[in-house]
């Protein structure tokens, strides 16, 4: 081995900031987007905002028409030329002469033109505050707290009541246990235990240990666990390295206790139900509140959850030994729960409107793209310190070079922004082209379509079509869509034929909303039935994996008994 010195030549991938910038807004949202121009605007003093074109009273429709010349790609809009216009306008004036003051009126006066007009409308001076017109609604937090406060609690009661009720989620279920909330809450652990060596805790009955560490779980997390598990059982077991378990927090009885003993409280206010860890507690709480804690509709949920589940109510009769029409009747008291204690509170929110990025619409029996440039800030370099820094002696000083790296900075953006318009513009041709009956007939004509389709017919890389699709939305005919929605993938039907994953799942969900409920489809009929029907050939399988994915229950739970 020795040391030596020697020349090579590479190529590598050079990553700058411009570049990184640009690729960052490819994948932001329209909201997002107006959000970084509007912090650019404040750190950038060089950038200007010009004036908004849709704000002209006298714009028309057409105006909003996009353009697109065969020998250049590029997007021209007649509000971009409009507004160029505007600009020669304005820059064609000798830069003293300028009426500056008048120059800020035109803009105030365009740039609030809908303001005024929404107020005339009104017939107030100031239209009224988000604040006064947006509904306020209480939340389950709220709602528990309320109660919290009606009881007659100690101090250590009342903030241990407060950290279990932070810890309910929106469906009313205690997602964290007992043990878990003294870890993560010392303080209090700590101020339960000083009571309890002072002799101040009440005398409460032992808890079972395992209520200790009991929290509400979904059966989504349940089934990540199922996987993970499924995945370590694929390696050879001296491949495994067993993970250490984190030391649990070791909790005395009467701590334990004392915690239940609060909960408890919690889970006797309304709605019924809240607070629980478990469907099954859930369901318990609310038939003791009504009194039935000791009737077969409590044994049932007790002994026999699974089979209550599948709607076995013959299995049940047996095993409780009780007759066919006493099960049917504790069932029917069962069902009348609510498995969601939160659900009435979950609040809904004002409407989040979708602002498209891009129109498809159909003129002269064709169809048009056109950007949706309403509302969009407009940037624009500063004349004033264009001129300033052409002025200014190169004397090396940071002032000047202060402003050409903000003017170089504001330019890079704007190239940026423009290039991000010209990409969403030019995917969603790309899309019309290979789409186009599906906007003229809908779902059922959706053709399966990757990303790679579109990149090479608009010639650009597959990751910049799958950012440029990310969270933008276009309105078409059929409705108004996110851009990702028409990449769907297909189900092969032989000879070169395939059929969208989107269009199986749209006729998987109008056969079960259509069906008989008390002899719904299986997974095989639904197979049967899309074959027979529509000659789309599907797996088993594949309509059970669908029907999940649809969050459509199983046939044995999606059916009523009577």
């Amino acid at each position: 081995m020795q040391m030596k010195m020697q020349m090579k030549m590479s190529q590598q991938l050079i990553m700058t900031p411009q570049l990184q910038q640009a690729i960052k807004l490819l994948q932001l949202s329209r909201a997002e987007l107006e959000e970084l121009i509007e912090q650019t605007l404040i750190e950038n003093p060089v950038l200007e905002e010009g004036i908004d074109m849709d704000t002209f009273p006298d714009k028309t429709e057409d105006s909003q028409e996009t353009k697109e010349t065969s020998d250049n790609p590029e997007v021209v809009t007649d509000t971009d030329e409009f507004e160029t216009a505007r600009e020669n306008e304005l820059n064609n004036k000798d830069q003293d002469e300028i009426d500056w003051q008048q120059y800020i009126e035109q803009i105030e006066q365009f740039g609030g033109y809908q303001e005024r007009r929404y107020n005339a409308v009104s017939g107030d001076e100031e239209g009224p505050s988000i604040e006064a017109t947006a509904a306020q609604t209480e939340s389950l937090a709220d709602h528990l707290v309320w109660q919290l406060d009606m009881l007659e609690l100690s101090p250590l009661e009342y903030k241990t009541g407060a950290y279990l009720i932070g810890n309910i989620d929106d469906d009313g279920f205690l997602v964290t246990s007992i043990r878990e909330l003294l870890e993560s809450q010392y303080d209090l652990y700590e101020l339960i235990i000083a009571q309890h060596k002072s002799g101040e805790l009440p005398e409460l009955p032992e808890v079972d240990p395992d209520l200790l560490d009991l929290k509400f779980q979904s059966g989504k997390s349940t089934q990540k666990k199922k996987k993970k598990k499924e995945e370590l059982s694929s390696f050879d077991e001296e491949e495994i390295i067993p993970e250490e378990e984190p030391k649990k927090l070791e909790v005395p009885s009467a701590v334990g206790a004392f915690v239940e003993y609060v909960l408890g409280k919690i889970q006797q206010f309304n709605p019924n139900g809240v607070g629980a860890r478990s469907l099954q507690e859930c369901l318990l709480i609310q038939l003791d509140i009504l009194g039935e804690n000791d009737s077969l509709s409590t044994r049932i949920v007790k002994n026999d959850m699974p089979l209550l589940e599948s709607k076995d109510l013959k299995k049940i009769s047996r095993r409780q030994k009780q007759d066919i029409e006493q099960v049917i009747e504790a069932y029917r008291l069962i069902m009348t729960l609510e498995p969601k204690p939160g659900r009435e509170f979950i609040s809904n929110p004002s409407h989040h409107y979708i602002i498209p990025d891009v129109y498809i619409y159909q003129k002269d029996d064709e169809y048009k793209v056109a950007l949706n440039s309403a509302g969009m800030p407009r940037l624009r370099i500063s004349n004033y310190y264009k001129d300033l820094s052409n002025t200014m002696e190169d004397d090396g000083s940071l002032t000047k070079d202060y402003i050409l790296e903000k003017v170089k900075a504001g330019q890079w953006l704007l190239k940026s922004i423009e290039q991000r318009q010209k990409t969403i513009y030019r995917v969603t041709k790309s899309i019309l082209r290979f789409q186009k009956k599906f906007f003229e007939k809908g779902i059922h004509f959706l053709r399966p379509l990757v990303l790679k389709d579109v990149a090479e017919d608009i010639d650009v890389h597959e990751s910049t079509v799958s950012r440029i699709t990310t969270n933008k939305y276009v309105h078409t005919p059929q409705g108004i869509f996110e851009l990702k929605y028409f990449f769907t993938s297909g189900i092969d039907q032989g000879k070169g034929e395939a059929v969208s994953s989107k269009r199986i799942k749209n006729m998987i969900m109008q056969m079960v909303q259509k069906e008989n409920l008390k002899s719904p489809y299986t997974d095989l009929q639904i197979a049967d039935v899309l074959e027979r029907k529509s000659g789309i050939k599907v797996a088993r399988r594949t309509v059970a994996k669908y029907r999940e994915a649809l969050n459509i229950l199983p046939s044995n739970k999606r059916k009523q008994l009577f």
